[in-house]
């Protein structure tokens, strides 16, 4: 199995990926370096090893499994902590990420997607819905929210797009932009605690349980791995939901007949394109001792790839997994956001963005659709995910 097998290429899993992952939901696999490691692609098995703590994300970034600049940089994200100090960093920063502070953010997207589709409605067809709303929306969202100054944002994609880069950029420009990353962010967390403001990130840095509270290097690493992951992944999140629904004709005319159906088809979305990361398309952990896993042992300091996107289409828990659906019943049961105790802190913040902009879409855009092939929609290959490069629409 080679890394171009677990690929996603395009916002669907090739369907000989598909046949590879059913065969046997725990596998072994050598790699295209010649290590033998673990593919878990069940849904029930995927969801043991992101709960159990003998797989292990401190053990797998001690083994050198971890990938990307980050991976030999910093150690004290949140993702790559094991318990008891992942309950601890998660207990203070829960908070800042409740329901309630998020459903109070909805008026604020609506106006910042709003103002980012009129211009393109005043223009007129075509556009690239990627370059106009699928990058712009969610950095702007998650930059307001953690007191990144306006000017500072295009700065941002650009280290960014270098930080998720597994070769598309130089090995030691990734690592430039993720020091500029880190540097920035060590200067805002500073300017912050001189002057207080009423962000995320202020919210971060006063956080406190009892007598404990978030470091300097948590609070860096935290704030970088926002607005990675609330920039890049919930931009490729809505470009490849878009997609699905223009993919699909019969479903986008459903959601326009009733608009209810948006969050539900958001969970369809999630379960349908799941993000993979790469190579081999999973969450890395590793077993700190022999574990026995759906019949089949797994020895001690052995790399698994927990792979979300496989479990999303496994057929014993989704009923005809390879069909979109957007009125799917237990959709929501997908494992996109990662599952337990490592679910994405910032999950509800990224469906929010995707009801109100695919609503958005919907409602502007009264005949959408692409203006070529859906295989010829263009993609972004050498990073962590597979992000979209353009979204040429028509409407």
């Amino acid at each position: 199995m080679t890394a171009e097998h677990a690929d996603r290429s395009g916002y669907t899993t090739p369907a000989a990926v598909r046949e590879l992952w059913r065969q046997a939901p725990v596998r072994a696999f050598t790699t295209e370096s010649g290590e033998r490691r673990w593919l878990v692609t069940g849904m029930e098995q995927v969801r043991a090893v992101m709960a159990d703590p003998r797989f292990s994300r401190a053990e797998a970034r001690r083994l050198g499994a971890a990938i990307g600049p980050a991976a030999v940089f910093r150690n004290t994200g949140i993702n790559d902590l094991d318990p008891p100090e992942h309950t601890r960093l998660r207990r203070l920063v829960a908070g800042a990420f409740s329901a309630r502070r998020i459903r109070a953010l909805r008026p604020r997207v609506q106006q910042i997607t709003d103002e980012l589709i009129a211009p393109l409605v005043a223009a007129g067809p075509p556009a690239d819905l990627a370059a106009g709303l699928c990058y712009p929306l969610p950095v702007t969202v998650i930059c307001e929210i953690l007191g990144v100054p306006d000017a500072d944002r295009e700065r941002f994609r650009g280290w960014a797009e270098r930080v998720v880069s597994t070769g598309a950029y130089p090995p030691e420009e990734a690592l430039a932009a993720l020091k500029a990353m880190v540097g920035y962010m060590e200067g805002l967390v500073e300017a912050k605690r001189r002057d207080p403001d009423e962000s995320l990130l202020q919210d971060l840095i006063t956080a406190r349980d009892e007598r404990d509270r978030l470091s300097e290097d948590e609070l860096v690493t935290l704030g970088c791995g926002l607005l990675l992951a609330g920039g890049e992944s919930t931009a490729t999140m809505l470009g490849k939901g878009l997609v699905a629904l223009m993919d699909n004709p019969g479903q986008l005319a459903l959601l326009r007949a009733d608009p209810s159906l948006v969050p539900s088809a958001v969970d369809e979305v999630l379960r349908y394109a799941t993000l993979g990361v790469h190579p081999y398309g999973g969450h890395i952990r590793a077993t700190v001792g022999d574990v026995d896993l759906d019949g089949t042992t797994i020895p001690a300091h052995s790399v698994v790839h927990a792979c979300l996107p496989a479990a999303n289409l496994d057929p014993e828990a989704f009923p005809d997994p390879d069909r979109f659906d957007v009125t799917r019943e237990g959709a929501a049961d997908h494992v996109a956001f990662g599952y337990a105790m490592h679910r994405c802190l910032g999950a509800q913040l990224a469906k929010l963005e995707l009801e109100v902009a695919i609503g958005a879409v919907l409602a502007a855009f009264p005949g959408l659709r692409l203006t070529v092939p859906v295989e010829d929609v263009p993609y972004k290959h050498g990073f962590l995910i597979t992000g979209l490069r353009a979204l040429p629409v028509t409407w």
